[in-house]
C-alpha cells in the first residue's frame, strides 16, 4: 500500500502523519509506505511558509533516524512567487481558491509520480462546518453544498469526523510538534471570517447548531446523490470537441433542477470553462434556447444541441466588429464585446454610447476592446489607494437592492474591471480611467 499525505506543518496534518507512521510501524503493515508532500505557497512574508515546509521535512528525517525500518519519504514543492495571485486573476476567483486549485494539482502530480494508491488530507469536523457555512453563504449549487466528501477519487479524509479540539488534545498527549499559521487568526480571508467571527457567535448563542448543520448536510447529500446519478446517466453525446447533443425526449423527462445540471454537464463537455450565471442556465432549461456567453442551445429535430464558441474567437472572426453576444430579454445575464464606436442597447433599461469625444456625461478614456457585462461574484476593482475592492462590497456599501445589482454594467478593458456604472439608476459610479491615448474612447449611458 502506497499512501500519500499532504502536510502543512499544522496540528491537523501533523497528527494524521504521526498516526500513519504509527500504523506503518506495525508488524502487520510491512508493505505500508508513506509519501509526504509539503508545499511552500510562497505568499507569507518573511519566508514563514518555507519554514513550515522545512519543519515537516526535518520531522520526517528525524522519524527515519528513530525508526530505520519506517518506509517514509518526504518532498517539498515551492510555488513560484506571484503564482497564486496570477492564478487567481486567470480563474477570476480569490487567492484562497487559487491556492487550493494549485495545491490539489500538485497533490495529483505527486500521486502519479509515485503511483500512490490513496492520498490523505487532514480535513476535520471543523473544516467541514466552515465549508458548509461558506458554500451556503456564497449561494453554491446544491450539488456542491454537501460539504467535504470523505472520499473523492484518490483523496481520503480520515479525520473528517474528528473535531479540531480533539486533534489538539491528541497532539498534546502524544507530544506531537506542530506549527501554527498566524494568518489563520486574520479576518482578511473569507473562510477566516467564518472561523473567527461567525462560528464563535453561533457557539455562544445557538446551542446544537453544529449537529443541525451536519445532519442537514447528510440529508442534502442523499438528495444530491440521486440527482448526480441522473446527471451521470444522462445521454450527452459529443458531436465534436465543441458540440454535444441530448435526446430531447430524454431531457424533458427530468425536472427543471436536474435539467440545469445536465446542461452544465454538456457545457463542460463542449469546452466551456467560464462562469455562466445560474439564472441564464435555468431559463435555458425551461425554454430550450440560449445564445449568450459563447454558448448556443437549440432544438434540432429530436435533439437538444449544445455548442460553444469562445467570445474571443468570435471576436476575431466577426469582420463587422459589432456586438458579439447579447440577450436583451435575459435578466441576470448580459454581455457585450465591443471594439467600434456606436450606440448599443445594453438591456431593457439602458442604452450605451461609445465615442471618441468626451462630454459632460461621459467617462473614460478606455482602450478597445471593451467588455460590458453584468457582475460576477469574483469581480474586483482598484481603489484610490491602489488596493483591490470587491464589487459586491461596493454594492453593499451603496445599499443597492439585490434585484438591481445584475442590471448595473461592469466595464472591463484589457481583462481588467475599470468601471461600475450605477449613476443611471440613482447610485454612484466607480471609475478607474486608463492612460489617455489616441485610441481611447469614452462611454455614455442613457436610461431607456
Amino acid at each position: 500500500m502506497r499512501v500519500g499525505i499532504g502536510v502543512s506543518g499544522g496540528p491537523d496534518s501533523m497528527v494524521l502523519l504521526a498516526l500513519l507512521c504509527s500504523l506503518c510501524s506495525s508488524e502487520k503493515m510491512q508493505d505500508f509506505s508513506i509519501f509526504v508532500l509539503t508545499i511552500d505557497h510562497n505568499i507569507r512574508k518573511g519566508g514563514v511558509s518555507a519554514q513550515d515546509s522545512d519543519f515537516v521535512i526535518d520531522w520526517v528525517e528525524n522519524q527515519k533516524k528513530l525508526n530505520p525500518a519506517l518506509k517514509i519519504c518526504a518532498e517539498k514543492r515551492t510555488f513560484d512567487e506571484g503564482l497564486i495571485d496570477e492564478t487567481a486573476k486567470e480563474r477570476g476567483k480569490g487567492q484562497e481558491e487559487a491556492a487550493r486549485f494549485l495545491r490539489y494539482k500538485a497533490f495529483e502530480e505527486f500521486a502519479r509520480k509515485y503511483n500512490l494508491n490513496i492520498f490523505c488530507t487532514a480535513h476535520n469536523k471543523n473544516d467541514q462546518l466552515e465549508t458548509l457555512i461558506q458554500r451556503f453563504l456564497q449561494g453554491s449549487s446544491p450539488l456542491s453544498s454537501t460539504g467535504i466528501q470523505f472520499e473523492r477519487d484518490i483523496f481520503i479524509r480520515p479525520l473528517l469526523t474528528v473535531s479540531r479540539e480533539e486533534i489538539l488534545e491528541f497532539a498534546k498527549a502524544g507530544r506531537i510538534p506542530y506549527r501554527i499559521d498566524a494568518t489563520n487568526n486574520e479576518t482578511v480571508y473569507y473562510r477566516n471570517k467564518i472561523r473567527n467571527c461567525l462560528i464563535p457567535f453561533l457557539n455562544e448563542h445557538f446551542e446544537g447548531w453544529q449537529t443541525g448543520v451536519l445532519h442537514g448536510a447528510e440529508k442534502l447529500q442523499d438528495l444530491a446523490d440521486s440527482v448526480k446519478a441522473d446527471v451521470e446517466a444522462a445521454a450527452v453525446t459529443a458531436i465534436s470537441s465543441n458540440k454535444a447533443e441530448i435526446p430531447l425526449e430524454h431531457f424533458l423527462s427530468f425536472d427543471a433542477g436536474t435539467r440545469i445540471q445536465i446542461l452544465y454537464k454538456a457545457f463542460v463537455q463542449t469546452g466551456v470553462r467560464q462562469r455562466i450565471p445560474y439564472q441564464a442556465v435555468k431559463k435555458c432549461a425551461l425554454t430550450l434556447a440560449m445564445d449568450s456567453y459563447g454558448v448556443s442551445v437549440t432544438v434540432c429535430k429530436k435533439s437538444l444541441v449544445v455548442s460553444y464558441e469562445p467570445e474571443s474567437e468570435k471576436f476575431c472572426q466577426n469582420v463587422s466588429r459589432k456586438i458579439l453576444a447579447q440577450n436583451a430579454d435575459l435578466f441576470n445575464g448580459f454581455f457585450m464585446l465591443i471594439d467600434k464606436c456606436g450606440s448599443y442597447t445594453l438591456h431593457k433599461n439602458l442604452e450605451i454610447v461609445v465615442q471618441k469625444e468626451k462630454n459632460d456625461t461621459s467617462f473614460g478614456p478606455f482602450a478597445f476592446p471593451l467588455v460590458i457585462r453584468n457582475r460576477q461574484s469574483a469581480d474586483k476593482i482598484r481603489s484610490a489607494d491602489g488596493s483591490l475592492k470587491k464589487v459586491s462590497r461596493i454594492f453593499s456599501d451603496w445599499k443597492v437592492p439585490e434585484q438591481l445589482r445584475d442590471e448595473i454594467p461592469i466595464v472591463e478593458a484589457q481583462n481588467t474591471v475599470c468601471a461600475v456604472i450605477a449613476s443611471w439608476c440613482g447610485y454612484k459610479d466607480w471609475l478607474v480611467p486608463q492612460q489617455d491615448s489616441k485610441n481611447g474612447v469614452y462611454i455614455s449611458m442613457r436610461k431607456l
